[in-house]
Order: C-alpha cells, then structure tokens, then sequence
C-alpha cells in the first residue's frame, strides 16, 4: 500500500474574506483587527470586495501600512486617515477609486503613524457610522488588534472581525461580528495515491469488499470534517447582535451617496479629489420644507475663502442673513456669498433692488437663488445675546447668521445650500471642527 502524499496549500486569506463579506449586507462600519498586516488587510480587502458588488465601499488602513490596501491605491500622494483626523484634510483628498467591479474606494493610512491614543478615541467615528448607515454604504478598516483604545473604536462601529488568533483584551465578546481563521484541516490536502487490492494477511478473514466499503466510508468522513471546519471557521458567530434596523439608500434625490466618483453627477469634496467620502446627515425638520425660508440673493462667488470672509466684513452690516457656502464647480472649491432668507421670492427681488441701490451690488450684478438647506448650530431664546454671538463666528471666518422664529427663538445657522450635495462639503468642515452637523429647511425671519 502506498502511504497518501501531504501537500501544504496556502491558505488564501482574501478568499476567506470574500466568504465572509458575503453575509455582511446588513452592516455598515466594521473594524477587522489582527497581529499581521497582510493577513487583516486580506480579510479586510476581501470583504470590501464582496460587498462592493452591491454597494459603495471604503476600505482603511489603520496599520502603519497594510500592503494589501495600500497597493489598491494608484497615487504617490501619501496622505491618508491619519492627516484627516490630526490635520484636518477632507475625506474626499484621501480616498480613491479601485480598479475593477464594484464600487471600492480605498483609504491608506497617512503621511506618519496613526496615534491610536488621539485617532481611535475620536467622537468622529461615531459620526462616520452614522452617515455610512444612512447611505446604506460600508466602510471597513484594517487595525492591530494591539492598538491602545481599539474598543473606542469598535463601540462606535457595528463590530468587529477577528483575525487568525486576534483576541484584543478589551473587545467584549458581544462586539465580535465574526472570526477567520485558517483552520488546522485545511492546511494539509490529503492526494490519495493508487492502492491496489491487498491480499489477506494471515487470520484475515475479512471480505474485500467490505475492507473497500469501510474505506470509502473513512473518506466521505474526512471530507465532512473538513467542510465542518471551514463552516465554523468563517461563519458569523450566532450570538453577535446584530443591527436590526437600517434604512435602504436614497437612490432617487443623492441623499445616500457616501462616495462620489470623478464623473459622476453627484457631489465631489475636494479641488483635486477622484472620490469622496461624505456622510451626509439627514434633514430633522422635512416638515418644514413648505414654509421654508429657500429665497437669497447671490452677492457674488470666489475662488477663496479669504474672498468671501473680506466680502462679508466690507458690507455685513448692509447684509441680513449674511454667509457663504462652499460649492464644488468643474472639481474646484469655490465660494459663494449670499444674503436674505425669505419664503417668498418677491422679498428676495426687493433684497436685491436695495442692494444695487446702497451700491452693495453694481448694476445687473447678483441673482436671486433657492438655497433651502443650512445647518444649525445652536437654538436660542434671548435675543439680546445674537450680536455678540455672531460677531464672535464672523472673527473667526465662520458664515453664521441668525433666523427668528415664530416661538420668539432664534436659530443660529450656517451656510446656505441649494443641494444636499452642495451642503456635504461644509458638513466635512463642521466635523473636522468636532461640530455635529445638523441639516435642517431654513425657516423663520431675518434678524
């Protein structure tokens, strides 16, 4: 008889992520953690694929640098997760198209090593959960299962993956999505080489047929313990909580567009960006979109912010409602200056007549627009304290004017965008400044 043959196969750790990406649909941020860099960006890679066949995908790299993610990145610009969080630089400069089906965008970790202690602990992941969840999109990051605060982290994603032997102290148990591991069976292919009929040993008096029954049974047998294997190794465990709930994308007016393709007709984020990563938050008041205050009068646009901040300090006073709000315009940033903000169109052309009058504006100069979208940064009672208040934001740079409302409250607001779109490009700003965003229907009078 001659003795089967063992051939090492090696183990194919993206392949074992495609599996598991494939039962992923119903999340939308997902931490994978391990030792290996190349083994977690594998898994990582591989369940961004799966899932990109059915949405829009981010895959990141919180290594130092994972090999497998950074090579799905075409650009020798170094930037990455680490400059967003620590420097400020828009989502949309960092992120880019892969090559191939789906939509994979990919993320590399950043011109110097993440700082777990500053990055993981950062309010803003919860925030980036959110707008992923709305969108119905997925993002997924690659991380050292050793990484101080990894369970900031995790609470603020819907789990975690675990890879090979990846066992972080701090990640409870009911955090874990799933395990891929390569199973100890799978490691060894068993060839089984030609055995010819044995004759009888001596005071074996068992049939042939049943020693070639018993044979074929020990194989079968071996073959269900091995598909046994693979089954628990990647299946998500049983007792993982799981999102109950999750909105479907908004595929008819952009609302759900977490990331946004050079080409398309949807927003883009950055001068020079091939992709952005924008997560839009919802609008909390619909209700008011009747009575919303959608009707300002374009001052003018700029190529620069410092342009628009001179624009406002020259004429603010002559200005109700005065602001600017960032557009994207032929994959550039510009500015547009606006004042008013009226429900009727009527008080908007009569805002418009005064200003050429004061010389404000030169003559044929401005436009009246539909900008019903702001974000609202603070509801107030008195007032008397609204001056002060936006003078402090007009120091700074910051676009903030004031709304009164019919209940005598005034809403403190920024921006004024035409679009949902349009308004996810200061969204980013608001939370680089650690501001939750709050997109609401302009309403009320002007101060």
């Amino acid at each position: 008889m001659t003795e089967p043959t063992r051939t090492r196969r090696p183990f194919d750790w993206e392949a074992a992520g495609e599996e598991l990406g494939d039962t992923l649909g119903s999340y939308h941020m997902i931490v994978v953690a391990g030792a290996d860099s190349v083994t977690t960006g594998r898994v990582a890679v591989g369940i961004a694929r799966m899932q990109s066949l059915n949405r829009r995908v981010a895959v990141g790299d919180l290594f130092a640098e994972s090999p497998p993610i950074r090579e799905l990145i075409q650009t020798d610009d170094p930037h990455g997760i680490v400059d967003s969080f620590l420097y400020g630089v828009s989502l949309s400069r960092i992120a880019y198209p892969v090559p191939g089906p789906g939509e994979l965008f990919a993320m590399q970790s950043g011109t110097e090593p993440p700082d777990y202690e500053e990055i993981l602990p950062n309010r803003r992941w919860h925030r980036l959960c959110g707008g992923f969840r709305e969108a119905g999109a997925l993002l997924v990051l690659a991380l050292p299962e050793s990484a101080p605060h990894i369970e900031d982290l995790v609470n603020a994603a819907d789990g975690a993956v675990l890879v090979a032997d990846a066992a972080p102290p701090t990640v409870p148990y009911s955090r874990v999505i799933a395990r891929v591991r390569e199973p100890r069976m799978s490691a060894t292919v068993f060839t089984m080489a030609t055995v010819p009929d044995a004759e009888p040993g001596p005071g074996d008096s068992t049939p042939w047929w049943k020693r070639r029954t018993a044979a074929i049974a020990g194989v079968v047998l071996t073959m269900l313990l091995v598909a046994t294997g693979l089954w628990l190794a990647y299946r998500p465990l049983a007792r993982t909580p799981r999102p109950t709930t999750y909105p479907k994308p908004d595929t008819t007016q952009g609302i759900g567009r977490v990331i946004a393709a050079t080409g398309d007709t949807t927003a883009r984020s950055g001068a020079d960006s091939t992709m952005a990563v924008i997560a839009i938050p919802h609008v909390v008041n619909p209700t008011d979109s009747a009575a919303a205050a959608i009707f300002a009068v374009e001052l003018m646009t700029t190529n620069t912010q410092a342009g628009a901040i001179l624009k406002l300090q020259k004429d603010g006073a002559k200005l109700p409602a005065a602001t600017f709000a960032p557009i994207m315009i032929q994959g550039a940033r510009w500015y547009k200056v606006m004042s008013g903000a009226y429900a009727n169109r009527a008080d908007a052309d009569s805002l418009l007549v005064g200003l050429r009058r004061q010389n404000v504006l030169e003559a044929g100069r401005g436009s009246v627009v539909q900008v019903p979208f702001a974000f609202l940064l603070d509801s107030l009672a008195p007032a008397s304290a609204i001056p002060a208040m936006v003078a402090t934001y007009a120091d700074r740079g910051e676009p903030v004017y004031a709304l009164r409302q019919v209940n005598g409250k005034m809403w403190l607001l920024a921006g004024a965008f035409e679009t949902l779109e349009q308004a996810a490009v200061y969204a980013e700003s608001l939370r680089a400044s650690g501001i939750t965003p709050v997109l609401v229907y302009r309403k009320g009078r002007t101060f």
